[in-house]
């Protein structure tokens, strides 16, 4: 409970600098890209931004299912300069970070890199299917050696989709501990 407690007094700290730091690092050219180009883009639905459904988001990290209300979580989503990528910026409560997917056409692979706060930094790879929902393999600092999650993005609609993680240990086996939420859009 401290440690929410502590979560909440940050958000509410800090939330004008949270805002300042989206406007300002996630603007680049587009280099003449059109809308057509970004049609083609496997993670299309993804681009815009998003906040969590009525700030509602479940969990389990090792004391049991608790359901939370985060307010102001923010996440900014585009593609870069090609058809095959998006970088996601995450801000809100700590830890804040980022994501990049980029796809691979010929294998139809998508390669994960992330980081957020100062050792949870993630990496593995997954699919996507026609709807545009991904599953992804992912391993994470920080969490016990050998651990990995399965992520999985459906979509309930077009401005909406459903995340869970589900952590497993190296065994294959899945260990309780989860994370998930409905996401909204804000704007495409």
């Amino acid at each position: 409970m401290k440690l929410i407690i502590k979560y909440l007094f940050l958000i509410f700290s800090l939330s004008p600098l949270m805002d300042y730091a989206q406007k300002t690092s996630i603007e680049f050219e587009s280099n003449g890209r059109t809308q057509e180009e970004t049609k083609k883009n496997p993670f299309e639905k993804f681009i815009g931004e998003w906040t969590l459904k009525n700030d509602d988001w479940t969990h389990n990290w090792g004391n049991g299912t608790e359901k939370l209300k985060i307010p102001n979580h923010h996440t900014i989503s585009k593609e870069i300069n090609t058809s095959n990528s998006l970088l996601s910026i995450i801000d809100g409560p700590q830890p804040n970070g980022h994501i990049f997917w980029s796809y691979n056409p010929n294998t139809s692979e998508i390669y994960h890199l992330s980081s957020f706060g100062s050792i949870r930094a993630g990496n593995g790879k997954g699919t996507i299917n026609a709807n545009g929902d991904v599953k992804l393999k992912l391993s994470f600092e920080g969490e016990p050696k050998g651990t990995y999650r399965i992520y999985n993005y459906k979509w309930i609609n077009d401005n909406e989709y459903h995340m869970k993680s589900v952590q497993f240990s190296k065994k294959d086996i899945p260990t309780g501990q989860f994370y998930e939420g409905v996401f909204i859009r804000i704007k495409k």
